[in-house]
């Protein structure tokens, strides 16, 4: 058995909250997003919402993406990533990585933001695995789907879960950092769970649980 320490990123590694989103803002400020791209994925979304729900229907929609040629996305997520995410990454929480992996733990960085954008920040980090939102490819373009499950809310839980099959993860002797209540899910699974930044919700849960509450 192996212990870890499982860290999320937006709002807690990246205090500003959302690396997708500051990446939407960024490419629309450029001009490298379409308008009809945003509208499309506002319908999608719109529409997936009341068929599904908002996680559904906005987390796992990608359609902002659609047709885009993905070399260019990535490039430009690898310098947005080095000029504006790398810089802005809490200090306390790149502190609290060294001394876990000091401490004998491995390091997993899971989040729901696009694989374009948590994989070249793990290359800052270094953790031993990253779980990100992997995002589908058609003939070197993005479709603006998922493959393979999004990384938030329960799905976290289901996720873990089934890389404890392969690592051997003792959830009992591992933690895990994250700061929203849509994490509760996993952080309930370790037997040390820290409420980083916590949402409202989440601080109302880490009281109720006992658990650490740290702001970075």
């Amino acid at each position: 058995m192996s212990r870890w320490a499982v860290f999320d990123v937006d709002g807690t590694l990246f205090p500003p909250s959302s690396m997708e989103k500051t990446f939407i803002g960024h490419m629309l400020r450029k001009g490298a997003i379409p308008a009809a791209n945003i509208f499309y994925y506002f319908l999608t979304g719109c529409v997936r919402t009341i068929l599904t729900n908002y996680a559904e229907g906005f987390k796992n929609n990608k359609y902002y993406l659609k047709y885009l040629p993905v070399r260019p996305i990535q490039s430009a997520a690898r310098q947005f990533v080095h000029q504006f995410i790398w810089p802005r990454i809490s200090s306390t929480g790149k502190e609290q990585i060294r001394l876990c992996r000091q401490n004998g733990y491995r390091i997993l960085i899971m989040s729901g933001s696009p694989d374009f954008l948590t994989y070249p920040l793990a290359n800052y980090l270094q953790p031993d695995l990253t779980i990100a939102a992997e995002l589908e490819l058609k003939e070197s373009q993005f479709s603006g789907e998922l493959t393979g499950l999004h990384p938030y809310g329960e799905r976290k839980t289901f996720i873990l879960k089934e890389l404890s099959k392969k690592y051997a993860i003792d959830f009992q002797n591992s933690m895990v950092f994250a700061n929203h209540h849509s994490d509760y899910h996993h952080m309930v699974l370790f037997g040390k769970a820290i409420a980083v930044n916590p949402t409202a919700k989440l601080k109302k849960l880490a009281e109720k649980e006992g658990w650490k509450i740290e702001l970075w």
